[in-house]
């Protein structure tokens, strides 16, 4: 995977009111009707970013106040990261290194951040795209293991009959 380099997003290029447009049509490819301020208003959300693109993913990142449309608990407003991860080709895929090393890229090493799989009631299954929520830096989630164990040559056998695959270092 090649490092990352901040792109503009092709939605800037087009007048305002053509902005506002995409956004209305946006919610209608998925049925939904807005009106012209709801339109102004997802566009102020979506597009207040920094837009990086490598050979394989596009992330949109919204930092601190960009990211509180995300951002429901009171002391976390400005303080979070929020990555929006899609594949160039459109494809899934949720290759969770791949998702280290954008973070480690984007927002740095020392944050934490988690994916959310909702209840149902809060679904949102859209598009082949994947969120990341990154904490402040050395924030330690509460939750999973406390030291670091990283294996970097291919295991094979046990149980796992394909194996780990090796790790880039």
């Amino acid at each position: 995977m090649n490092k990352f380099e901040m792109v503009r997003h092709g939605i800037l290029d087009l007048p305002i009111n053509e902005r506002f447009k995409y956004c209305q049509d946006l919610f209608l490819k998925h049925g939904k009707k807005i009106n012209w301020n709801e339109a102004k208003e997802y566009y102020k959300q979506m597009f207040d970013c920094d837009v990086f693109k490598n050979d394989i993913y596009t992330v949109m990142v919204f930092r601190n106040k960009q990211a509180d449309w995300q951002i429901h608990e009171k002391s976390w407003k400005g303080k979070m990261t929020y990555l929006s991860i899609k594949r160039n080709d459109k494809k899934y895929i949720h290759d969770w290194r791949d998702f280290q090393k954008i973070k480690n890229e984007l927002v740095g090493i020392d944050y934490e951040a988690f994916e959310i799989y909702p209840n149902e009631k809060r679904l949102v299954d859209t598009a082949n795209q994947y969120h990341l929520f990154c904490f402040q830096k050395n924030y330690v989630i509460p939750v999973g293991w406390l030291h670091r164990s990283v294996v970097n040559e291919e295991l094979k056998g046990g149980f796992n009959k394909t194996g780990q695959r090796a790790r880039e270092v």
